[in-house]
């Protein structure tokens, strides 16, 4: 995708005024800036730049400030008049970074960079879980479900791998996208672009513009701390800035919601917010000041839980959602597997017979079935029980296998 660099005022969609405005607060937090400084803050071109420059010292808001030494770059800083404008501009919206891009722009740069018919095959998906150990009957389940792009239901017990499993799933999109800082709608700035979610992937050549990050397709997840208030835009009071909310952040990518029915508000609540933007692929905001807008909602929305599902949903709304994936106890041979991995993940040594102990003795005795969090977490703790006592490097055995299992499970 080509996103020149806008030459002109009109060619960057926004209003002269936010753009005066954003002008004045960049310069009020630097104090003094040269024309290039205030471009790259911008991420907009000199000759963008400086006609506004000019503007605001015809309205005595910007001062030109020179040691007047030859060969001084130009700087130019806010006159007395202009600190106190934009302190009043500061009190309202507290936005600095680089110029944001139109809403028109941003819906256009998100349809464009939908998955679509983007199709997954056996290969690329396994690639992509190839740091995992499941079943072929879950990989032949998972892709179909992951093309159709439709909302997707993983439930099952405690510990057999949910999260683990979803944590990849953006990995299996590894095209870049292009994600702004920032978006305006109308005059009002709501920054996008988060480190948390959004990773750069590479440089941009000179002619790009820069008010776009290259980026590798977004993995927003959030479980119990989800609050219904994080789906919608936020205006945080400190700050004076605005917030995206999370389903725009996770656009282009995929948006997990971990712990199903585990938040402070009832599922139902969560899949009454999600009917429409599932069944139309649009999102409905609002300001706080009563401005309406919509965006693109082109995410694979996952949701992960515990829980039986019937517990937390009503018949209708699972209807809706295009596959239902449980995950259950593992064959031995992969639960060996991952046993296998382990025992390399924490540099232990153990021959056939402690496999055969593990899943014999202190499974079936237990009654517990074979799930992957078992090997990971037991052999964690045999190990540490190794350091402690100064066994490092010695094989692993049963009396220190059975002391980790009694440390990890209920009984």
């Amino acid at each position: 995708m080509y996103l020149p660099k806008p030459k002109t005022l009109e060619e960057t969609g926004l209003s002269r005024e936010l753009l005066l405005r954003l002008t004045q607060r960049h310069l009020q937090e630097e104090g003094t800036l040269s024309l290039p400084s205030l471009s790259d803050r911008l991420c907009l071109r000199g000759s963008v730049v400086e006609p506004l420059l000019q503007e605001l010292k015809l309205l005595q808001l910007v001062e030109v400030r020179a040691s007047g030494r030859a060969g001084d770059v130009i700087r130019y800083a806010l006159t007395a008049k202009g600190q106190h404008e934009a302190e009043e501009l500061r009190s309202r919206d507290g936005y600095i970074g680089p110029a944001p891009i139109p809403l028109e722009a941003y819906n256009k740069l998100v349809l464009s960079q939908a998955l679509g018919d983007r199709s997954i095959c056996r290969d690329r998906l396994e690639q992509a879980l190839s740091d995992m150990v499941i079943s072929p009957e879950l990989v032949n389940i998972l892709g179909p479900a992951l093309n159709s792009r439709r909302p997707l239901l993983i439930y099952g017990h405690a510990g057999t791998g949910k999260s683990f499993l979803c944590h990849r799933f953006n990995k299996i999109f590894d095209e870049m996208i292009y994600v702004p800082h920032a978006i305006a709608v109308q005059n009002t700035i709501i920054p996008l672009f988060d480190p948390l979610y959004h990773w750069r992937t590479e440089s941009q050549s000179e002619d790009m513009d820069n008010r776009y990050v290259p980026c590798q397709r977004p993995l927003v997840m959030v479980g119990g701390e989800l609050k219904l208030n994080m789906l919608e835009v936020h205006f945080d009071r400190q700050s004076r800035q605005y917030s995206a909310p999370l389903q725009m952040k996770a656009n282009n990518g995929v948006f997990l919601i971990d712990d199903l029915g585990r938040q402070s508000f009832s599922a139902d609540e969560l899949f009454n917010r999600w009917i429409v933007p599932m069944e139309e692929r649009k999102d409905f905001l609002s300001l706080p000041n009563g401005l309406h807008f919509d965006i693109p909602f082109e995410q694979i929305l996952v949701f992960s839980t515990n829980l039986d599902p019937e517990t937390i949903a009503d018949e209708a709304f699972l209807r809706r959602l295009g596959y239902k994936i449980e995950l259950q106890a593992m064959a031995e041979e992969l639960y060996k597997k991952i046993w296998m991995m382990n025992l390399d993940r924490y540099q232990l040594m153990a021959d056939e017979k402690l496999f055969n102990f593990m899943v014999n003795d202190l499974h079936k005795n237990s009654g517990k079935t074979l799930i992957a969090c078992y090997p990971r977490d037991i052999l964690g703790i045999s190990r540490d029980i190794m350091h402690f006592n100064g066994q490092a490097g010695e094989p692993l055995d049963e009396a220190t296998l059975k002391k980790a299992w009694n440390m990890y499970c209920v009984h």
